[in-house]
């Protein structure tokens, strides 16, 4: 029983040094950061999070779309303002007319 209770004390000291190379001085300090995190995040509602990824995704997808019209107007506008090659390597501007 002195064996598994010393194994103990010395895991003990090993968490409490990982713990402290992250930041935190020891477990009892790990535990107070835990119990803080959790009263922050109870702050938080699951449907508030929820609420706001959907929001999210929904401006990225128009996000995506308005790019998508911003392309076709540059490419329509490269068209429009093309130049096109008249055999000499120089290039003149093409008429919609």
């Amino acid at each position: 029983m002195r064996r598994r209770s010393e194994d103990i004390v010395r895991y003990y000291g090993e968490l409490s040094r990982r713990v402290a190379s992250s930041g935190i001085e020891g477990i009892p300090q790990l535990l107070e950061v835990e119990k803080q995190l959790e009263m922050a995040m109870a702050e938080v509602a699951s449907q508030e999070l929820n609420w706001v990824a959907d929001e999210l995704r929904r401006l990225l997808d128009e996000l995506v779309q308005m790019d998508a019209k911003l392309q076709s107007l540059r490419e329509l506008k490269m068209m429009m303002n093309g130049v096109a090659g008249d055999g000499d390597g120089v290039g003149t501007r093409r008429s919609l007319f």
